[in-house]
């Protein structure tokens, strides 16, 4: 019997994660489908993150690179998507990890859909690290469907998983290290924005992701005027991009600054 083509590569960006990176690499070695790519690449990390890994390397499917400097996670994930060669690209963060069905769900609904569909996400749930450090459930997050690219402008919650078609990734240009901060902050939000623009989206109507909240996540509320700065740099030139029909009116929710609603741009 022929032995199945890979699909799918798991890219796992990292940065001094390596108290939380087991897990995450763990749940793709439990994944249902077994015919997968795991690609991490380490970001220039100082803790034991090489010493984690190294415990994995004998999986054939797994490989490291590990760049000597911290140049930022945009400048990572174009690394990673010049190394990648299957027909999609799953984004996984490093102190986040994958339902057990969700590499086969996300590549089923890929496989019935349009070349069109740059994109598949579904539900997640949200568990924060407690006093002890064990883990807790807090909450499940639903995710709406994205019918347009306007939707994604007003979509609050983030999507994921980020499952994406790799040929769709590179006909963008990938990641953009030319915003403020160096492509270091809301990398999300930049790409998804960047593909909305071309290609469409697909939602799964399946819990396929868990993230972790804790004391040192990029979001966290000392980075929230970074991530300000990037969300009004991001939004004012996509919509200038798509025809400058709308422009954001922005309102900070829960510490962040989202855009609350588009007006229409009188002509």
């Amino acid at each position: 019997m022929a032995k199945k083509k890979t699909r799918v590569t798991v890219v796992i960006p990292t940065y001094n994660r390596a108290k939380f990176l087991s897990r995450t690499i763990r749940s793709i070695k439990r994944q249902s489908m077994k015919n997968w790519k795991l690609l991490i690449m380490d970001d220039g990390s100082t803790d034991k993150t090489r010493k984690v890994v190294a415990r994995f390397l004998k999986d054939r499917r797994i490989r490291y690179v590990r760049q000597k400097k911290n140049k930022g996670v945009s400048y990572t994930l174009n690394h990673a998507l010049k190394l990648v060669r299957t027909k999609y690209f799953a984004q996984l963060d490093s102190d986040d990890w994958y339902d057990r069905k969700t590499l086969q769900r996300c590549v089923n609904s890929m496989e019935r859909s349009s070349p069109k569909v740059a994109v598949v996400y579904g539900h997640e749930k949200v568990w924060r690290v407690r006093g002890n450090g064990k883990i807790k459930r807090v909450k499940w997050k639903r995710k709406k469907k994205i019918k347009s690219k306007y939707d994604l402008v007003t979509f609050r919650k983030m999507i994921s998983p980020r499952f994406y078609r790799t040929k769709a990734l590179r006909k963008v240009g990938g990641w953009s290290t030319k915003v403020p901060y160096g492509g270091r902050y809301a990398e999300d939000r930049q790409i998804l924005l960047k593909l909305a623009g071309k290609y469409k989206f697909k939602r799964i109507n399946k819990t396929l992701y868990n993230r972790l909240e804790h004391k040192k996540n990029n979001s966290r509320q000392e980075n929230r005027m970074k991530y300000a700065k990037v969300t009004r740099y991001l939004y004012k030139k996509t919509l200038k991009k798509w025809g400058n029909k709308y422009r954001p009116v922005f309102k900070w929710i829960h510490g962040r600054l989202k855009v609350h609603k588009l007006k229409r741009v009188k002509k």
